[in-house]
């Protein structure tokens, strides 16, 4: 047998090959759905002054910290329009505004620290372009008809190697065996 390694980055890069290769190729990304969560608050993207982090606030416990430490604001802990979780959820607009006053503020390396220090689950939010610039960020050339192409190589790897990439076929290379193994 042979040990298989899969790095979480590579899993996740993996994951945004789409758009990352419009990033790459086309020169933006796609338009993002969100993050937030139907059942929790607050939990989702929210922006710093410099770019994002995901949260999640999961219990009181944690709201009340993160009202205290994070924000600065312990006091709102206690308004009944946050008081707790269906609360925040009921009133999520409202939330997010004053989660924002104080965020837009801060620099998210600023930010990243006072949700460390608070223990808060939270993760720096890249960009496609900022993943497209990653160090750890490990790639696979592929060859195509119209030339090679770099995709996000593959996560898995098996006995320490990668997994190779096939080329992408021309149009219609296979199409004869194809047609074959189908009309029989």
């Amino acid at each position: 047998g042979k040990a298989i390694a899969v790095s979480l980055f590579d899993g996740m890069a993996d994951w945004m090959t789409v758009p990352l290769l419009h990033q790459a190729y086309g020169g933006r990304a796609p338009a993002r759905a969100g993050l937030n969560h139907p059942s929790i608050a607050p939990y989702g993207a929210y922006a710093a002054a410099d770019g994002e982090v995901v949260l999640s606030i999961q219990n009181e416990r944690e709201w009340r910290r993160f009202c205290a430490e994070v924000l600065a604001r312990p006091a709102l802990a206690e308004d009944p329009h946050f008081a707790d979780n269906p609360a925040r959820v009921a009133n999520r607009p409202a939330l997010d505004r004053e989660i924002a006053a104080v965020f837009g503020t801060l620099g998210r390396d600023a930010l990243i620290g006072r949700l460390r220090a608070a223990g808060i689950a939270y993760g720096a939010l890249n960009s496609v372009a900022e993943l497209d610039r990653h160090p750890q960020l490990r790639r696979a050339a592929v060859d195509t008809p119209g030339g090679a192409v770099e995709l996000v190589a593959p996560p898995a790897r098996v006995g320490g190697e990668t997994v190779a990439l096939g080329a992408v076929p021309a149009f219609d290379q296979h199409g004869a065996s194809i047609r074959e193994e189908f009309a029989e």
